[in-house]
């Protein structure tokens, strides 16, 4: 029996290894279906574009987001999955990737009708969303035909949900499940912090690189200096190379 075919789609502005590590990684493990990869970039200035026309089953779609009017990932995300080929979708963010073979057999494949939804399981008190947790688009499976209805990617409640948060109050709103898998911290790849790196369901998920990129002086703040390029982006970039033996 052929496996489902799916799209796999990402979003992303500058960060080219972390991009191109998702891209070797899903074509390591996207096992034995038809596929295609559609790369959102919202105005990389790292390469990012050249090497991403060079890849023959990658699509790439540019939408440029201004600074200082938010980072859009969302309505990205929606512009990709209207121009999706197939009806299964996985939405990765771009510093994430598959590590097992399973990863789309235990998320992709058991989509149905009683279960429109899978990925990651985030568990945080946003005051828009009354369940305490939701599906994270880091990782975040569902059907093409489900988006605008059951699936909504952009913020429709400010700041009060995140990005995807919405498609999982949609879906438990109308009685449906979703497939979900726990968020975990990564041992293997740790440099040091005690929540993330994290795997959830095959996929690895650094967290904060485009932030770091973009907002660095943000994201220490808020971590209290523990999270840097130089503290957590840098070694961590290190990790994965020694990891996967990468010349890139």
């Amino acid at each position: 029996m052929a496996l489902p075919p799916v799209s796999i789609i990402t979003v992303t502005r500058d960060g080219l290894f972390f991009t191109r590590l998702l891209v070797d990684q899903v074509r390591r493990l996207v096992g034995p279906r038809d596929y295609e990869i559609i790369v959102v970039d919202q105005g990389s200035r790292d390469g990012t574009q050249a090497w991403l026309r060079a890849q023959p089953d990658v699509r790439l779609l540019r939408r440029w987001t201004w600074f200082g009017h938010g980072h859009r990932h969302g309505e990205a995300a929606e512009k990709a999955v209207r121009a999706a080929r197939h009806e299964r979708i996985v939405l990765l963010d771009s510093d994430a990737h598959p590590v097992s073979a399973d990863w789309l057999e235990n998320s992709a494949d058991l989509l149905d009708d009683a279960r429109p939804i899978a990925g990651a399981i985030f568990r945080s008190p946003h005051r828009g969303n009354p369940h305490g947790w939701y599906v994270h688009p880091h990782f975040m499976a569902f059907r093409r035909s489900d988006l605008g209805g059951l699936v909504v990617l952009r913020k429709l409640r400010g700041e009060d949900t995140d990005t995807g948060e919405e498609a999982t109050i949609r879906v438990l709103a109308a009685g449906r499940g979703v497939i979900g898998h726990e968020i975990a911290f990564c041992p293997e790849l740790s440099v040091g912090h005690e929540r993330v790196p994290t795997v959830a369901g095959g996929v690895f998920h650094c967290w904060y690189t485009s932030r770091l990129l973009h907002e660095e002086a943000v994201v220490l703040r808020e971590s209290e200096g523990q999270v840097s390029r130089a503290t957590y982006l840098d070694p961590l970039m290190a990790k994965l190379r020694a990891h996967y033996g990468l010349d890139y």
